[in-house]
């Protein structure tokens, strides 16, 4: 045997025979980290998410919470393990922009990331309970003019926060701002009195609709799944030209930087499914989705959203200078 066909046969030996070294990818279980606690609406896609993988890859993939230490230690479980492939990551806002943008991170996303796709979608909406003498976004504006009303949020910082500020700004308000820990704790307490109005995603009517009424939907342009949650509500975007109320929240998946490509193609491949009307009617009424599918598409949407969180997060002294 010559020097050549030694080299080759040492190589393809240890696998390292390029693409064809991934051409009978996977070859064991895959495991899908969800840096959220089960039962949420993330963790609920994306056992979903992970059966349609499994379905497509012929080979389990299983879904492992790693919820708390601000996303950190999730991300990072996915850092340290080889770039193989064989360890997903559920990214998600606090994952991938609120908390790199607020605190050094060990990690910078779009740098150690390949995103895929995402799936799940939460805009926001503003919400007054079913009795408020605000019957409309405009009467809420003139009343928040006239006294500070109080400004129902779940966590300083977090989307809904952000989306109240926006509000603000754009309308020159002041709010009274009470943060209530969770989305459904902080509608609890706008039901309850706690707070004049809230801000909650936009499919959370479907818990709560005879108790609380939604005035707008704080986005710029408007999502087709809007229409089946809040059918006929507005959003900013449409009710007032050029003011912005873009907040929003995304998810899905990603894989680490320096994955082979063949192996990206494969899982892009294998993910195309849950863009299907097929798959889109199994997920829960509660849970709204907007599917963007592609490295550069979805990496373009996570900059989108870094770039309208930066500047919110400054106004409130909590953008970390790197």
């Amino acid at each position: 045997m010559n020097v050549i066909k030694l080299i080759a046969a040492g190589l393809a030996a240890l696998g390292l025979t390029g693409g064809a070294a991934f051409a009978e990818w996977p070859e064991k279980p895959i495991t899908y980290i969800v840096s959220f606690g089960a039962g949420g609406n993330a963790d609920i896609v994306a056992r979903m998410n992970a059966e349609a993988l499994s379905n497509a890859l012929g080979v389990p993939v299983n879904v492992i919470n790693k919820p708390g230490g601000a996303h950190i230690p999730a991300t990072m479980s996915v850092l340290e393990a080889p770039a193989d492939g064989y360890t997903l990551f559920n990214w998600s806002p606090p994952s991938f922009m609120i908390v790199p943008l607020t605190r050094k991170t060990p990690y910078e996303p779009l740098k150690d990331f390949i995103p895929l796709y995402a799936g799940i979608s939460a805009s926001n909406a503003l919400y007054v309970r079913s009795d408020s003498p605000y019957k409309t976004f405009e009467e809420f504006i003139e009343g928040a003019k006239e006294k500070k009303l109080g400004m129902g949020v779940n966590n300083l910082g977090a989307p809904p926060n952000l989306s109240a500020v926006q509000l603000a700004n754009e309308f020159g308000l002041e709010f009274k701002t009470v943060a209530l820990k969770t989305v459904p704790a902080t509608l609890a307490g706008l039901i309850g009195g706690q707070v004049d109005v809230a801000v909650g995603q936009v499919a959370s009517i479907h818990a709560y609709g005879d108790e609380i009424r939604p005035l707008i939907i704080l986005d710029n342009q408007r999502k087709d799944y809007f229409e089946k949650d809040l059918p006929g509500i507005r959003t900013v975007g449409e009710a007032f030209p050029g003011k912005n109320a873009g907040t929003w929240v995304h998810g899905g998946l990603a894989v680490k930087s320096g994955t082979p490509q063949a192996i990206v193609d494969k899982l892009l491949a294998a993910s195309e499914f849950m863009g299907t009307q097929e798959f889109i009617s199994q997920i829960p009424k509660a849970v709204s989705y907007d599917w963007t599918h592609g490295v550069e598409q979805t990496t373009a949407l996570i900059q989108s959203g870094i770039d309208l969180y930066s500047p919110l997060l400054d106004g409130l002294g909590l953008l970390h200078s790197r």
